[in-house]
């Protein structure tokens, strides 16, 4: 039986579904309830994908009658409505914040005398900072705590707005729950295959190197496909970009999935070419699944998981030769590859839950 420390939490988010921030949120959602949290979760849309524990407030739902300003005026009614009836101890926004005059309201209007956490999931600031540093610095300096999911990206906010607070707490992974989804039922690529997967922006993920660097691999010629799950925007873009290159035939699309897990377990190993990041939960899915990664050394988050020959190969940011005979040596040295493949579970210990839970543990204690 759980024991209940009666410590009330609030996390705010955009949304539960489509994304790793959204899906870190739902993790930490988990990981507070079983540690005895009273938690509920404000959630700006109607997007539920990943598993959480606590009471959902869905604003969306709520507010599915009323349109345009009046819908955005009903969510931030019931948003300060829910917070003053429950006297929370702390808040956690995990939400972006690309706008300073809303957030500067949110604060003032909303979160008001509440200990508020605000979660940085990008080393790409302009999503959670103004451009202005002095507007910047006064938005956050009176915040319980700034966290940043990397050590990258904590270092980058406090540099950049010159603020005194910000620690970092990585985003955990609960290895029992991670463990039964990669064992359901899933209609699996039968040929060997690499696999990247999330949401196809290629100005941020920068699908297009992807696929330029497989294109000149060797891969296609060993009859290994390249797998892409997910959608968005620049899907159709990148679909073209496969076929300019005439390799339809091994790189195969697949739509966004909840549970991804039973194709990053059978990957020979996963990819990662994005211009920026956070921290990349696709670094520690797929490690902690066993299969190795290829990841480019993009600010931030690659270079604090992963080890060349270790537990993949950190290539460096937009170097289209390296990052080819980074795909060749994980295919064609099977000595280096097997010693990649035996270190991932291992490296990403550090990452478990109960690992990141005293973290949390530290800044929401139990008030006198």
């Amino acid at each position: 039986m759980i024991k209940k420390n009666n410590i009330k939490v609030c996390i705010v988010v955009s949304s539960l579904g489509v994304g790793g921030a959204e899906r870190s949120s739902a993790i930490l959602s988990r990981m507070l309830v079983d540690s005895g949290y009273d938690v509920t979760i404000i959630s700006i849309l109607d997007d539920t994908v990943y598993d959480y524990k606590g009471n959902l407030v869905n604003l969306e739902s709520l507010t599915s009658a009323y349109r345009g300003l009046r819908k955005r005026w009903r969510k931030f009614i019931i948003s300060r409505k829910v917070l003053s009836n429950n006297k929370f101890d702390y808040i956690i926004d995990a939400t972006s914040r690309p706008l300073w005059f809303k957030q500067w309201f949110i604060n003032t209007f909303v979160y008001r005398k509440i200990d508020t956490i605000f979660v940085v999931h990008n080393y790409k600031l302009s999503g959670y900072f103004p451009n202005n540093r002095v507007l910047g610095k006064c938005l956050y300096q009176n915040s319980y705590e700034l966290v940043g999911v990397s050590k990258g990206s904590v270092i980058h906010f406090k540099e950049e707005y010159s603020l005194e607070k910000g620690r970092c707490i990585y985003n955990a992974f609960d290895e029992t729950h991670w463990d039964m989804l990669s064992k359901a039922k899933a209609d699996v690529v039968e040929d060997s295959y690499i696999l990247s997967y999330g949401r196809i922006l290629d100005e941020s993920k920068n699908y297009s190197f992807l696929i330029r660097t497989y294109a000149q691999s060797e891969l296609s010629k060993k009859g290994i496909k390249l797998l892409i799950i997910g959608d968005g925007p620049d899907k159709t873009k990148i679909q073209n970009l496969v076929k300019s290159y005439g390799i339809q035939e091994y790189v195969v699309f697949k739509k966004f999935l909840e549970n991804p897990f039973p194709y990053v377990k059978h990957a020979l190993f996963t990819t990662l070419t994005s211009n920026y990041e956070g921290f990349p939960m696709v670094l520690i899915e797929s490690l902690a699944m066993g299969t190795p990664v290829v990841s480019v050394d993009c600010k931030s988050g690659p270079s604090e998981v992963i080890v060349t020959g270790k537990n993949g190969i950190l290539v460096p940011l937009k170097n289209e030769q390296s990052y080819t005979e980074a795909l060749n040596k994980m295919v064609e040295d099977q000595g280096f590859y097997k010693r990649c493949k035996e270190g991932t579970i291992t490296s990403v210990s550090k990452f478990k839950i109960e690992n990141i839970i005293p973290q949390w543990q530290a800044i929401l204690p139990r008030k006198i």
